[in-house]
């Protein structure tokens, strides 16, 4: 009778251990209830789709590009089109895009995404939306560029500097 009852204890401890590991696991996959693409309004590409020119050049962080090198960028055109992407010398055929929005982290948390808002900059955003240049077409491991979405407006951050365009019809 005792093999049993010991072997009763054994299942319940089992089915013990398995509740609470379950209980516990559970909490760590859980999901956020705020769905970050539906807090990001105007997903299209579409307007996106334009020549934009650099309008201003910030300095976020050290960096290899010479304040002088970072300024002569002004003027200069990027092409966000269809057919192809355009920017510094390079030019990419075929391009995939992806906008992805990404919620602002509170003051105090780190966010392994380092976005412009990480630097003091566009802290007045609900959330971060970038669209993410891949090459050829083909979406890999990593994007080729981000770029962040600020109201009509592009930002890429590149080598410590933050370069700010604007579609070239408002070109002031």
């Amino acid at each position: 009778m005792k093999i049993g009852n010991f072997r009763l204890e054994q299942l319940m401890i089992k089915y013990l251990l398995i509740l609470i590991t379950g209980l516990i696991s559970s909490g760590c996959f859980a999901v956020s209830s705020t769905n970050s693409e539906d807090s990001c309004p105007n997903r299209s590409l579409d307007d996106l789709y334009a020549s934009y020119v650099i309008y201003d050049v910030v300095r976020y962080r050290g960096g290899l590009t010479s304040e002088a090198s970072a300024e002569a960028r002004v003027g200069k055109n990027i092409l966000v089109g269809q057919a192809a992407f355009k920017v510094r010398d390079i030019t990419i055929s075929d391009p995939l895009y992806e906008i992805t929005c990404y919620p602002t982290t509170k003051e105090g948390n780190v966010d392994a995404n380092r976005w412009s808002n990480f630097y003091g900059h566009g802290l007045d955003r609900e959330h971060i939306k970038v669209l993410h240049i891949y090459t050829n077409g083909e979406k890999g491991e990593e994007p080729f560029i981000n770029l962040e979405v600020v109201d009509d407006e592009l930002w890429e951050m590149h080598d410590g500097w933050l370069y700010m365009m604007k579609p070239v019809s408002e070109r002031e």
